[in-house]
């Protein structure tokens, strides 16, 4: 469950009423998710348990100034006041439907699931948390709306993969030069190869260096021996 909405579905699904549903502001949570629930893939409510929720993803304008830096007084009104309001907006949002955007991104993610880009995809995509799959699909998304480009792949690149540099060959320019600052690892070369499959165009080849440099000519940086790599 990534949405508010999702977890009212769940709820009316396994037969809760709304009473038994607390929501309440988590105190750890990402910037690119609304439920912050304690597993990643949880699919079900124990009826009577906190509800944990970012409500800063899309409802900023409303809890801004409920929440403060300083506690100040009245803290369980602020409580009782954060689960009735998330309880409207959850009756809202079913009522109002998904966003475009969010119907697509469920669409591509069960394209994915149902196996639309083949066995290997659908297997790779597992290796990446919630968090990641969610920003997987944005781009997916953006690559449908405007076309592969290189600026997807750099940015998810940026968002999914620790300490990287992507170069393009100044000879050739169809060859990318990628330097992943991590040692060499099944899961990690998985990950690279979802991520070449479904955001770099066909024409494009692309070579992998991990843990050590290429050498460059002129960049000292780059020419340290024993930690340079020979392309």
């Amino acid at each position: 469950m990534n949405y508010l909405w999702e977890t009212l579905l769940q709820a009316k699904n396994q037969g809760l009423k709304g009473s038994e549903i607390r929501y309440e502001l988590a105190e750890r949570y990402s910037a690119y998710m609304e439920v912050s629930g304690s597993c990643l893939n949880q699919e079900y409510l124990e009826p009577g348990a906190a509800v944990e929720i970012n409500p800063y993803y899309r409802f900023f304008d409303i809890f801004k100034d409920l929440f403060p830096p300083d506690p100040g007084e009245f803290p369980k009104l602020r409580e009782n006041l954060t689960n009735l309001i998330l309880h409207q907006l959850a009756e809202n949002d079913l009522r109002s439907g998904m966003t475009k955007e969010e119907y697509y991104k469920k669409m591509l993610y069960q394209d994915i699931q149902n196996g639309s880009f083949g066995g290997t995809v659908k297997e790779n995509f597992k290796l990446f948390c919630r968090e990641e799959r969610e920003i997987i699909l944005s781009g997916l998304l953006r690559q449908y709306e405007t076309g592969s480009s290189l600026d997807i792949f750099l940015d998810m690149m940026q968002s999914l993969i620790k300490n990287n540099i992507v170069y393009q060959n100044n000879y050739n320019s169809l060859e990318l030069l990628v330097f992943i600052g991590q040692k060499k690892g099944e899961t990690l070369e998985l990950k690279m190869d979802f991520l070449i499959r479904m955001f770099v165009d066909i024409p494009y080849h692309v070579e992998l260096f991990y843990e050590h440099h290429f050498g460059i000519i002129g960049m000292e940086e780059a020419m340290v021996i024993g930690e340079t790599i020979l392309c």
